[in-house]
């Protein structure tokens, strides 16, 4: 690596999206405690400022209006003003001063920022997508190892942190401060919403990938099963976008379950909201998406992930005590393939994971985390094999985060 004075202006760019956003926080913390004396800023999409705004190892926060942009520039009419406007964000972040950027993102939209800001060491990966590593002065990683399933991909984005002189740092995922007036606001949501006092499980089924999506039957039975044999009071949780989905698989549920058992505050809730409402949340469910990683960042006690189309070890959520990740990896030759939809059409990677494995490991994990009694948990009925999947489960504790993070 290259061996330079340490920087006083630091530039770390990350455009979208919210999922891969929460993902890129423990690199804040890692500048900070790498350069405490510099000043840290931050290139994002102006709709995901919410997310890292306040956070307390961040300067500056710097607003790309990428999409709107996008649109005005179908309109030739518009072409002038786009371009002006383009240019007043490049010379923003130019008047910083920035010693180095660091393009944690990769892609050529966000190669080309550091670029025209006139920032001198521009630091991202070899793996030259979308033509990106042409504008970098530091390249590092290829696209095989870019796409290790093998490699926690913050090691990845580490890597060009101690690129830029950061050296072998610590590192942890910290949230950005909610003010007192949204955890107010949020807690207000719980007063009264549950018939009884119990652990607290946020589900959380929609993603913005059509291939992460755990099928709607299988969140209904796992719900069904957590409502009949369980006292835990459930929580589904989700954007606006996400709503119409929760509300079709809320729908299919009998009627006679939900009576002050489940509180559905999909599309009613700000990402920033969101990170207050994981503070009421014992237990949190997902795929790899923005709610999961979310939860990591606070610190929900127990997380349960469902991995298809990527990798569980490579983009695991991190920061949660009790861990515990279902995948198919390595039982499917396709899998982890990192698309959008499924290239066979068989979402087969994540249909094969059955609801109850989900409960099992999810009452399993809140035992063990001393949540939820185990002699409250029924793992399996009379007579039922406990044993009930050949498919990954990895559990990954706080001392293996540690290590993973400290490698």
């Amino acid at each position: 690596m290259v061996s330079v004075e340490q920087p006083n202006r630091i530039l770390l760019v990350r455009f979208s999206a919210l999922g891969d956003v929460i993902q890129t926080l423990p690199i804040l913390t890692m500048l900070r405690e790498g350069f405490p004396q510099a000043k840290i800023g931050w290139a994002i999409d102006e709709e995901l400022v919410s997310v890292i705004d306040g956070h307390p190892a961040l300067d500056y926060v710097h607003a790309c209006s990428r999409k709107r942009w996008s649109k005005q520039l179908k309109n030739p009419a518009q072409w002038a003003q786009t371009m002006s406007e383009m240019k007043a964000f490049a010379d923003e972040v130019r008047a910083v001063g920035y010693d180095v950027a660091i393009d944690a993102q990769g892609l050529f939209k966000t190669a080309l920022l550091p670029y025209f800001a006139g920032i001198k060491r521009r630091i991202g990966y070899k793996h030259g997508r979308e033509l990106s590593s042409a504008f970098y002065t530091e390249k590092y990683l290829t696209l095989r190892e870019y796409f290790d399933p093998s490699v926690f991909h913050l090691e990845h984005m580490a890597l060009l942190a101690k690129a830029a002189g950061a050296g072998d740092v610590h590192y942890g995922v910290e949230p950005p401060v909610v003010s007192g007036a949204i955890k107010e606001k949020v807690a207000r949501l719980f007063d009264n919403a549950f018939r009884e006092q119990a652990p607290i499980v946020a589900m959380a089924p929609a993603t913005q990938w059509e291939s992460k999506h755990w099928p709607q039957e299988h969140w209904v039975e796992l719900i069904d099963q957590l409502l009949s044999k369980t006292n835990l009071n459930l929580l589904m949780v989700g954007s606006k976008g996400d709503a119409p989905l929760v509300e079709k698989i809320v729908g299919r549920l009998p009627a006679t379950r939900l009576n002050g058992r489940l509180v559905n505050v999909a599309g009613k809730t700000s990402v920033r909201e969101m990170y207050a409402l994981y503070e009421h949340v014992n237990a949190a469910v997902g795929s790899d998406s923005a709610p999961l990683h979310i939860a990591g960042a606070v610190r929900v006690p127990v997380l349960i992930g469902i991995y298809g189309p990527t990798g569980y070890r490579r983009t695991p959520p991190i920061g949660s005590e009790r861990i515990r990740l279902f995948s198919t990896e390595g039982k499917l030759p396709c899998q982890p393939c990192h698309k959008r939809t499924c290239p066979l059409g068989t979402d087969e990677c994540m249909t094969t994971i059955r609801p109850e494995e989900i409960f099992d490991g999810l009452l399993a994990a809140l035992a063990e985390s001393g949540i939820y009694p185990s002699s409250s948990v029924p793992i399996c009925s009379e007579g039922e094999n406990n044993d009930r999947s050949d498919n990954n489960v990895e559990d990954v504790e706080s001392e293996q985060v540690g290590e993973r993070a400290e490698a």
